[in-house]
């Protein structure tokens, strides 16, 4: 018999206030902008042995104020300026369409883990979900792994709703940055708590 595959953990990554500068509806390469933790950020998980995955919502495409060809680009613009500070991304999903689709990939619904699950063997209950809204924390949770709500982007105002709703998030980071050290930490913790048990 061979040996059973390891499955991954994966950071799921929002894009627009997350790991750049929201830009409402961007549809333009040049107005991508790096938050200045983010690559740093990025390459700490990583080395600490998951996959970055990008999850998006992107109904400005089924509203007609951008098109696909538009999103494309700007991802490529944000992967050619992590890469320019040694940062790599696993790969990029996003939702092209709005609430009123009732799809199953727009976050907070796991559509888009799920088909990380089958792309590349990720382990869902050892995965986080990092981003600026109520949406990216639930999504960790409806995937089955841990949301983490980060205050760049619309964060601060999203904060606020929290108290409304019936699900927490796991942790709440100022950064990304901040963020991934917190993941870092919480892993090393749970690895250490079932050492101790077994």
């Amino acid at each position: 018999m061979g040996r059973e595959s390891i499955k991954a953990p994966a950071v799921f990554l929002d894009r627009d206030g997350t790991i750049i500068f929201d830009r409402n509806y961007l549809s333009s390469p040049k107005r991508v902008k790096l938050y200045s933790f983010s690559a740093q950020s990025i390459n700490r998980l990583r080395t600490a042995g998951f996959k970055i995955i990008i999850v998006t919502n992107q109904s400005g495409i089924s509203k007609g104020m951008f098109t696909e060809e538009d999103l494309i680009k700007v991802n490529e613009k944000l992967l050619s300026l992590l890469k320019a500070e040694g940062a790599k991304i696993d790969f990029i999903y996003y939702c092209p369409h709005s609430d009123f689709d009732n799809c199953c990939c727009r976050k907070p619904r796991p559509g888009m883990a799920l088909r990380g699950v089958k792309d590349f063997d990720i382990d869902l209950k050892k995965s986080y979900a990092v981003g600026d809204s109520v949406r990216d924390y639930l999504f960790g949770f409806n995937m089955g792994g841990k949301g983490i709500l980060v205050l760049t982007g619309h964060g601060r105002k999203q904060q606020s709703t929290i108290t409304y709703e019936k699900i927490k998030p796991f942790a709440v980071c100022k950064t990304l940055k901040q963020a991934s050290d917190f993941i870092i930490k919480d892993i090393v913790k749970t690895t250490v708590f079932i050492k101790s048990v077994f």
